[in-house]
């Protein structure tokens, strides 16, 4: 497998113009695959300092930490940066004369910042009937929330994520890093293709498209209540279920001789089949042990069985053990660093090496798509300003 190189091919959005204002992670990452689909995306940034993620660490040259910050560098891969201050009414005219002439604008402009905001904000779609803006705020335009400042914690607390992870008596845990962010920039971008076609095919003018971190997580609920009724809880290291029948013993999080192994299912035929593997088909016999939830003894039994199987086993030869002889859903718990070294992820030819003149190399992850069993060729991200003589 061998990535597409942009020269002489014909990219989905080849010939598409994107302005994007936003800044940090949700505008940005729409962008990103955009710019990785051949849209011509420029990054607009504040004169100085450039988008506040640049001061995100870490760094990969603490020597220039601005044009080093491993999360600026992810998620503007093929972008082309101007700088504008939009507070002079000079540099304001000049992002309507680019968005005047641009497809899409991507902007976060929550409802704070356009009342105060000294020019008019609505003007982009009254001069450009075709244009698509898409306004990503945390708690969008309106409402009771809509003037709050946010995080990514809050964001997954008011959604009700953070109470499905951890232990049900302690407090709840965090996810990692920046998910909720990263999941409305992609719902950004595929909002943005459905304009796209809608204008395209449909010959319909452009369209404002408003779009919220906090119901985009809202929309991760399978349901928000379970589907008898119970409120969904923290589980710990076991699956939360999806209704308070439950499920079995099984599906969790254990320890094999070098790491933890995850185990996932829930059916009845899982199960079995675990049973089966562990030589315990008295288990499945057993009523008492058809609802770990009604039953958590059975829980503790059944992980003591398994970690006692898994105790001379190593986490991957448990994993293809499980996988390939018993064809169940069975995974290592993989660090970055096995990830890298994978060999289904080196097979599949998900990362990239990318050199930037200042970062220098570092592997990057290449959008989840492929185009002809091709993967789409990632180009770096711009230093601050480096196309002004282009566009200004």
């Amino acid at each position: 497998m061998t990535h597409l190189s942009t020269e002489g091919k014909h990219l989905p959005l080849e010939g598409i113009k994107v302005v994007e204002t936003a800044q940090g992670v949700s505008g940005p990452a729409c962008g990103r695959i955009l710019a990785g689909m051949g849209a011509e995306v420029i990054k607009i940034e504040p004169p100085y300092n450039g988008d506040w993620s640049r001061k995100v660490g870490p760094h990969l040259n603490q020597d220039n930490p601005y044009e080093s910050s491993a999360l600026f560098l992810y998620n503007n891969t093929g972008k082309k940066s101007v700088t504008l201050d939009l507070q002079t009414k000079r540099e304001f005219n000049k992002l309507n004369e680019l968005v005047e002439t641009s497809d899409i604008f991507i902007e976060d402009w929550d409802l704070n910042f356009r009342k105060s905001f000294i020019f008019n904000l609505d003007m982009f779609s009254t001069n450009n009937s075709n244009l698509i803006e898409l306004s990503v705020t945390p708690f969008g335009l309106s409402g009771p929330y809509a003037h709050f400042r946010s995080s990514s914690i809050t964001q997954l607390a008011l959604a009700g994520i953070l109470n499905l992870i951890g232990e049900k008596d302690r407090e709840p845990l965090m996810l990692p890093g920046y998910q909720p962010e990263y999941l409305t920039g992609i719902n950004g971008a595929n909002a943005i293709q459905i304009a796209l076609w809608d204008r395209e095919f449909e010959n319909a003018a452009g369209k404002f498209l408003e779009l919220s971190i906090l119901e985009t997580l809202a929309n991760l609920h399978q349901p928000p209540l379970d589907m008898d009724g119970q409120v969904r809880h923290r589980s710990g290291h076991r699956q939360s279920p999806l209704s308070s029948k439950g499920f079995p013993p099984g599906v969790c999080t254990l320890e094999a001789s070098d790491g933890s192994v995850t185990f996932g299912g829930g059916s009845q035929a899982i199960w079995e089949q675990l049973c089966l593997m562990l030589n315990r088909t008295d288990l499945s016999e057993n009523t008492s042990y058809d609802n770990v939830f009604d039953h958590p003894e059975s829980g503790v039994i059944v992980d003591k069985i398994m970690e006692e199987w898994m105790t001379e086993k190593t986490k991957r030869e448990v994993f293809h053990e499980a996988s390939s002889q018993w064809m169940l859903p069975v995974a290592p718990v993989l660090d970055i660093d096995e990830i890298l070294s994978d060999p289904h992820f080196e097979f599949r030819d998900a990362f990239q090496s990318i050199n930037h003149p200042i970062a220098g190399k570092a592997l990057y992850p290449t959008p989840p798509y492929m185009l002809e069993n091709q993967r789409l060729n990632l180009r770096r991200a711009p230093l601050l300003g480096e196309h002004n003589k282009e566009y200004l």
